[in-house]
């Protein structure tokens, strides 16, 4: 467990971030894709102590209600300037140069719509994009490249997901976010850990273990090579594009 006075420190740390490099982008505020969940939940309470947010709320027809009305009601207790967006029309326009039957490449269709209208905004507004993907989904590569990976910048992106869900209290971010199981809500009844595999909480001591050079022995074989062999598959994702040495 981590100590208040720790989770004070890491509040200040992440607020002069977001102050510091607001200022030196001459940019006038935040937009962010608010989603219901947690990861959105926490940057939003952080930006709106900083600087002007805009949060835009992008359901598709399949999205789960229940994170509408939970974005709906931290806005409110935010005093968010949000405005929803249904990206389903936008969706279906799609579809037909797609494979419906997918529903990775669907999502990931969905997910790269919304930063389109996030990148609009962040024009329109003079704000800068703020990502919300934590470590845990970084370093798997759980996430859509040019998607919702796609941000000016990123607050939690050093933060293990682990650790959001004690910090989210500690930011007074609702318990019924908080309890909520994990989802990107790419499509129906969507959950990250049935994806993955494994629990945020059972990934995460492999990957800290990963990233403190430990003795990776103590894990079940067939649990770390699956994680170790998705990390691997999916590093593209954190490379800047390859470019020649002319």
């Amino acid at each position: 467990m981590i100590l208040v006075e720790n989770f004070k420190l890491l509040e200040n740390n992440l607020l002069n971030f977001l102050d510091s490099y607001l200022k030196s982008s001459g940019a006038k505020g935040f937009v962010l894709g608010l989603s219901g969940g947690l990861d959105s939940a926490v940057v939003a309470t952080l930006c709106t102590k900083v600087a002007p947010t805009k949060a835009l709320i992008m359901p598709t027809s399949s999205s789960n209600k229940a994170n509408l009305n939970d974005a709906l009601e931290l806005s409110s207790k935010l005093n968010l300037d949000y405005q929803i967006i249904d990206i389903s029309d936008i969706l279906a326009s799609f579809l037909p140069f797609s494979d419906t039957n997918d529903k990775l490449r669907v999502g990931n269709i969905a997910a790269r719509i919304r930063m389109i209208l996030l990148y609009d905004h962040s024009s329109l507004l003079n704000a800068l994009v703020i990502g919300t993907t934590n470590k845990s989904e970084k370093m798997l590569g759980y996430g859509t490249i040019y998607g919702d990976m796609a941000c000016a910048l990123n607050p939690l992106a050093n933060i293990y997901k682990s650790d959001l869900f004690e910090f989210a209290s500690y930011l007074g971010v609702n318990h019924k976010i908080i309890a909520k199981a994990p989802s990107a809500d790419l499509w129906q009844n969507q959950s990250d850990e049935s994806d993955i595999g494994y629990s945020y909480k059972e990934i995460d001591k492999l990957l800290k273990a990963i990233e403190n050079g430990e003795d990776l022995s103590k894990f079940d074989s067939d649990f770390k090579n699956k994680i170790t062999a998705r990390i691997t598959k999916n590093s593209f994702k954190q490379k800047l594009p390859a470019t020649p040495n002319i």
